[in-house]
């Protein structure tokens, strides 16, 4: 390959590394999605258990 692909390959790359990161810290200010504390993914809502790994993740359960 020629330098300018890879300098090419190279800025496209970071630009979406640069765009993924932008979106995951906007959802972390939002107050509609919450993050896992125990998967780390995020959940819309105000649940009693997390929706992809089921720990509970509200501030008050009766299961603890």
């Amino acid at each position: 390959m020629s330098w300018r692909w890879l300098l090419a390959l190279l800025i496209v790359s970071s630009l979406l590394f640069l765009g993924a990161r932008y979106f995951i810290l906007a959802r972390l200010k939002n107050e509609e999605y919450h993050q896992c504390p125990h998967c780390k993914s995020f959940y819309r809502g105000a649940v009693m258990y997390c929706p992809h790994c089921g720990q509970v993740v509200a501030r008050w359960s009766n299961r603890r």
